[in-house]
Formats: C-alpha cells, sequence, structure tokens
C-alpha cells in the first residue's frame, strides 16, 4: 500500500481586522483528475482552482494528472479572498516531493494565469496577525511588500512570479525568462522591540486647509474647538452657504497627529479596503458619505463575510454627514451603537464581525428643507408640517447621543469685513495641549476597581463625572429641574459634563469651573432644533 504524502504550507485567514493561522494541506490522491477545495472558502477561494492550473501551465511547472484534495485548516471557518493562492501553491508542489516551508513561515499572494503574483487586500493586519500566531517569516507579492515591512520582529520575502517561487523550493525550471525574482529582504529586529516601525517626520505633512478662510463663524469654531480637544460629537445648523461645510473639512486639521498605535490601526483599515499602503499615515483619516450612501455602505455589510464601511474608515479620525437629516432614517438610527461603544457589531449567518469605529461625528444640517427658516422675513417656504417631518428623521436618541449643537447664522457686513481670529495652527497647539492634559489624567482613572482605556473626554464614565465634577448650587438645581421635568436626559447631563471637562482642559484649569458649566451647558444647545 503506497504512502499518501501530504504538502503544507500556513497563511493567515482575515475576519475583519483580526487573523488566525491557517493550515493549508494538499494531498494527490489516485483515481480521475479532480481538483477540490474543502474547508469553508468562499467563492474567490473556489476558484483558484482555474487560476493554480492555469498559472503551473504557463509557467512550465507540472500539474499533477490525479485527484487533488486541498483542505484549509480549522475547517470550521469560514476562508475568504485571494491571499490564499500562492500558499496553496507552495502546498500541491510540497505534495509533489518538493521542499516544504518550515510552519514558521506564512504565504500570501493571489496568482495570475501567467504566475504573476499579484497584490491582495489586508497584507497588513495579516501580518501581524503571522507575528502573533509565532510566525518569523512571511513571502508577500511584490506590490504589498512596503506594507508587510511596516510590521518589525519578523521577515519579509516579496515575491513577484510562481516560476522564481517554485525555484526556491527546490522546482528544476529552466531559467531561460527574464522574470522577476524573489527579493527577499530582512527587516532588521528593532533593537528595543518596538512593534512597529518608526513613523515618518510629521511635517511634512501639515493640513493645507486654513481655518481663518471661514468669516463670521467665530463661535461655532471655538465650539469646534473644545469638541476636538475631548472628541465630542457635534451638529452643526444653518442656512445654506453659512460654511457648515468648510468648517468640517478643516475640523481634521485641529485634531493631534496619530499615536504610534492608532497609526497602525488606520494603516490595517486602509489595507483591508485595498488602499496601497506605503508608510503609517499621520493625521487622522476624513470620511464623507453622500447622503444617498445605504446603510451598507455607512456602517458596513453586504453578503457572506461583511465589510467595512464609512465609520470604520474615519476610525480615529472624522466623519462628516452633510445634509444629516436627508440621511435614510435606517441609515441614521445605525450610528447609535457605534456612537456610543467605538465599534459595529455585524451579524450574518456565515459569520459575526467586528469592526473599530470610534470615530468622531461631525453632522451638518439645514434648519428646514428649504434651509431658510433662520433667515427670518418669510423666506422660508416650508409649511409646519414640513418641518415637522424633516426634523423627525433624526429621533431623538440619535441626537440625544450628539454632544454639541452649534447654530450657524449668516455672517454681518462687519464680521465679514473683520475676518476670523482663528487658525488652524492656533487652534491644533491649543487642542494637543489639552490633549494631553487629559491623557494624563485619564489614564490613571479607574471606575469600579477597573482601570478603563479613556483617552479622550468624550469617553469618561458617569459615575467619575458625577463624583469628580463640583457643581454649583445654582447651576445644580437649574440642572436637576430639566432633569426632573423631562427636558434634559441623564445622557445628556454626562455629555454636559464632559464638555465641561473639555473647556477646563482647553484652559488649563484642574477641574471644571462655574463658568465652564455654563458654557457646556450653552454647548449642548438643548434649546437648539433641528
Amino acid at each position: 500500500m503506497s504512502v499518501v504524502r501530504v504538502g503544507r504550507s500556513r497563511t493567515i485567514s482575515l475576519l475583519g481586522l483580526n487573523g488566525t493561522s491557517v493550515l493549508i494541506e494538499a494531498t494527490l490522491l489516485s483515481g480521475l483528475p479532480n481538483f477540490m477545495i474543502v474547508g469553508l472558502p468562499d467563492a474567490a477561494v473556489n476558484e483558484a482552482k482555474e487560476r493554480l492550473r492555469a498559472a503551473f501551465q504557463n509557467v512550465g511547472l507540472q500539474w499533477p494528472n490525479m485527484r487533488i484534495v486541498v483542505n484549509l485548516s480549522p475547517a470550521d471557518r469560514v476562508k475568504t479572498g485571494t491571499s490564499f493562492d500562492l500558499g496553496i501553491a507552495a502546498a500541491i508542489l510540497s505534495a509533489q516531493g518538493f521542499r516544504e516551508l518550515p510552519q514558521n513561515i506564512g504565504v500570501f499572494g493571489e496568482l495570475g494565469l501567467d504566475g504573476t503574483v499579484r497584490p491582495v487586500r489586508g497584507i497588513l493586519p495579516a501580518v501581524l496577525a503571522a507575528r502573533q500566531e509565532g510566525f518569523e517569516r512571511v513571502f508577500v507579492p511584490q506590490d504589498n511588500s512596503d506594507e508587510a515591512r511596516l510590521v518589525a520582529q519578523i521577515d519579509v520575502g516579496a515575491v513577484t512570479h510562481l516560476r522564481e517561487f517554485a525555484t526556491m523550493l527546490g522546482v528544476p525550471i529552466e531559467r531561460d525568462q527574464k522574470l522577476a525574482k524573489v527579493q527577499s529582504a530582512k527587516v532588521a529586529k528593532s533593537p528595543n522591540t518596538a512593534p512597529y516601525v518608526d513613523l515618518p517626520d510629521s511635517s511634512s505633512n501639515k493640513p493645507s486647509l486654513d481655518v481663518s478662510d471661514v468669516c463670521g463663524q467665530d463661535e461655532a469654531i471655538h465650539g469646534l474647538e473644545v469638541a476636538a480637544c475631548g472628541g465630542h460629537h457635534v451638529l452643526m445648523i444653518g442656512p445654506p452657504g453659512v460654511g457648515k461645510s468648510m468648517l468640517s473639512e478643516r475640523f481634521v486639521g485641529f485634531l493631534p497627529n496619530l499615536t504610534q498605535e492608532e497609526a497602525v490601526e488606520v494603516a490595517a483599515i486602509q489595507s483591508v479596503f485595498g488602499e496601497s499602503v506605503r508608510a503609517l499615515p499621520e493625521r487622522p483619516p476624513y470620511a464623507a458619505p453622500h447622503h444617498t450612501a445605504s446603510t451598507a455602505a455607512l456602517i458596513g455589510g453586504g453578503n457572506g463575510v461583511p465589510r467595512p464601511g464609512a465609520i470604520t474608515r474615519a476610525h480615529h479620525g472624522v466623519l462628516f454627514c452633510d445634509e444629516f437629516p436627508e440621511f435614510s432614517t435606517s441609515s441614521i438610527q445605525a450610528l447609535r451603537q457605534p456612537l456610543e461603544s467605538g465599534h459595529i457589531d455585524l451579524y450574518r449567518a456565515r459569520a459575526r464581525v467586528t469592526y473599530p469605529a470610534r470615530f468622531q461625528l461631525i453632522a451638518a444640517a439645514n434648519p428646514c428643507r428649504c434651509g431658510y427658516l433662520l433667515d427670518g422675513n418669510g423666506r422660508c417656504t416650508c409649511s409646519p408640517r414640513e418641518r415637522s417631518s424633516y426634523r423627525i428623521n433624526l429621533g431623538g436618541p440619535v441626537r440625544d447621543r450628539i454632544d454639541m449643537r452649534l447654530l450657524l447664522r449668516r455672517p454681518t457686513k462687519a464680521q465679514l469685513k473683520l475676518g476670523g481670529q482663528y487658525s488652524t495652527a492656533m487652534i491644533f497647539d491649543n487642542v494637543s495641549a489639552a490633549r494631553e492634559r487629559q491623557k494624563r489624567r485619564n489614564k490613571e482613572l479607574v471606575v469600579d476597581g477597573v482601570m478603563p482605556c479613556t483617552p479622550n473626554n468624550a469617553q469618561l464614565p458617569g459615575t467619575w463625572l458625577r463624583k469628580n465634577t463640583l457643581i454649583d448650587s445654582q447651576v445644580s438645581r437649574s440642572l436637576e429641574n430639566q432633569i426632573y421635568e423631562g427636558k434634559l436626559s441623564m445622557r445628556a447631563f454626562d455629555r454636559i459634563l464632559r464638555i465641561a471637562w473639555s473647556l477646563a482642559d482647553l484652559h488649563g484649569n484642574a477641574k471644571p469651573t462655574d463658568d465652564d458649566l455654563s458654557q457646556a451647558f450653552l454647548l449642548r444647545g438643548e434649546g437648539i432644533e433641528v
């Protein structure tokens, strides 16, 4: 009885941004020629059969005229994408008797019909997972090699063609064609064992848009400065043309540069979206979906394994929703959970995926459907019913989760002549200093015996806020009356306290003053309706 040889290779299967090690096993059995892939492959993985057969024959490799069975283990988890092609090829070559890659080496890459190794999505999170799984070396497509080398403490080999990869495994192929070679590039182990390579110099990527371009909206700019300090969600309300979109585009320039960990998360998300990543990003991301975007496009979804949406693309950055009430009701209500939790859970029959979504929402809305309600002089053409239907789309729970509401009016002639008193560079410095203050304070935060990760004031727990915020008796009575009368929810009360702490950090105070609390109540904008 002949012994059946099993060839093996290893790779990583991504589910969302999380990866797990996958053992690829290939065996050649007697019987009618057939090629079967088992282990819950999706359509893209199953189509690898035709890509592999064509690539083998076109580069001069012998295709086994036998029954080929490939198993992707663990077999009870869904495998998606085209990154398994090169690993399956390595396992088949090993089953034919050629060299088998060690089990601490991972293989990634899609095969073209001519044997070219093509780039794939999600290389950065896959290599991060490979390092965590104990892999010491990975082979990736040449076009993904810069992205893979962003991860330190793991060796990276860049592969351009199946022919050269097979030669490395000991397959005798004549080198009579000028093909790209396997360019192995060792990534030096960092002497301080840092998990990632250093960020490039941030001075080369300063924001180009300046808030000084916006005239007559100093109050709104100050409100956005406070929002940037604490990571608060904002709803801007005003007639068309007053600068809501301009302010949102410049708001991302107020925010500090990404930390090392944040930059890696943002780069991993960009990789999953299929964007080319050659360096860690320095600035927070900015996403601005159109108001006609579907719910799946906004929060993520799709058939099979859910894909990330705009809220994940805006992770550690800004999500701008212009014409916010014009979004579908389902899309607006779908934001309720991620606005609170900082992540989105997407459930499907075959998979459950959690994507990060710690974004800062900047929403803009007209005061009514025609937009001219605040202009007076009878310019508004909306009926009371139209105004009511326009407002009701937001819903109370979503409005309650938005920390601040800023009212923008048309600037006067005097304001236009005076110009703006703010600049993006000035606000950037103020916000960076305030963020450092809250980071020093919040890193020591202990709630119910647990030290939570709350880098921003917008995430401070309500129990801590109510315990550590000193409120003047008169202010306290006013707030208590509003809560009792149902004009103010406990969630809104906590958000007022969070805004007050951001004002204190902006002013350099150890704790919020009475003025900070009064201003926080105004910035909350409980009386402002849309």
